[in-house]
């Protein structure tokens, strides 16, 4: 399936929930010429995100690479966080970690670390993609990953929890990006990031959205807020206004209202 003289690497990262314990899956499939039995690792993580866990098992292979001699690797993830931004992440870098239209990337910490890493590597690196848990050492290295997130010894010192408050609108699924409505929307924030410092910090806003019809928190939805716009606090309800970009959504005005409840 794949160059049999090359080493191959397989990756998976796991968080249960997202985010919640995080883990990490690695096995090492040398050549047939070796003679060497596969190589594994497992780690856990007392909280972080699955795309962090995705990266970090990459990130992982990279150090591991480095102590190597070999004519060349091929690293393998499930992840299509990982595979469609790893040859994005210079040019993030050089624009300063911010899209075009100045939203922030995520992950930022772990990306230049990925950066670095790749650059120490003298021989032929490719990543590629695979579906996950189609064979055999896929199942494997899923079963690694899980295995570390059960098990957390380690801390994600780059994950940014963020202070916040459980959200109301019912369902596991994790926030989404907000796509700008002809709307002023009421809003209940339970989580800030915040990205960069000072005058050049920009918060990410996750909130719920309540329905003023059915009377109940029916979204989870995330924005964004430049530093000194407007003061939202956790756990407090606002009627929101947005901009009108739906690839960097702003709350530029927000005007706080009495806390709303879901009708019973």
């Amino acid at each position: 399936m794949y160059d049999p003289n090359a080493v191959k690497i397989y990756t998976d990262g796991s968080a249960i929930p997202n985010p919640g314990s995080g883990g990490i899956g690695l096995i090492v499939e040398f050549p047939e010429s070796f003679d060497r039995g596969d190589f594994e690792l497992s780690e856990g993580y007392f909280i972080s995100t699955n795309n962090r866990m995705e990266l970090m098992a990459c990130l992982r292979a990279l150090e591991w690479l480095q102590t190597q001699r070999f004519t060349r690797a091929i690293i393998i993830t499930d992840s299509e966080y990982v595979c469609s931004n790893h040859r994005n992440a210079l040019y993030w870098k050089k624009n300063q970690w911010r899209t075009p239209e100045g939203k922030p990337y995520e992950n930022i910490d772990l990306w230049d670390i990925f950066l670095r890493n790749k650059h120490k590597i003298k021989l032929p690196v490719e990543l590629i993609w695979e579906k996950g848990k189609k064979r055999p050492i896929l199942l494997r290295v899923d079963a690694l990953a899980k295995q570390g997130a059960n098990n957390p010894t380690r801390t994600d010192s780059g994950f940014q929890p963020g202070k916040f408050t459980a959200p109301r609108t019912p369902g596991g699924k994790t926030a989404t990006l907000y796509s700008p409505r002809d709307e002023k929307p009421l809003i209940r924030v339970y989580k800030k990031n915040i990205y960069g410092k000072n005058e050049n910090a920009i918060y990410k806003i996750i909130f719920d959205i309540y329905d003023e019809i059915k009377g109940i928190y029916a979204e989870k939805r995330y924005a964004y807020l430049k530093n000194n716009t407007v003061d939202l606090k956790r756990n407090n309800c606002y009627r929101a206004v947005f901009n009108d970009d739906p690839k960097f959504p702003l709350i530029i005005d927000a005007v706080g209202v009495e806390y709303l409840k879901n009708r019973k």
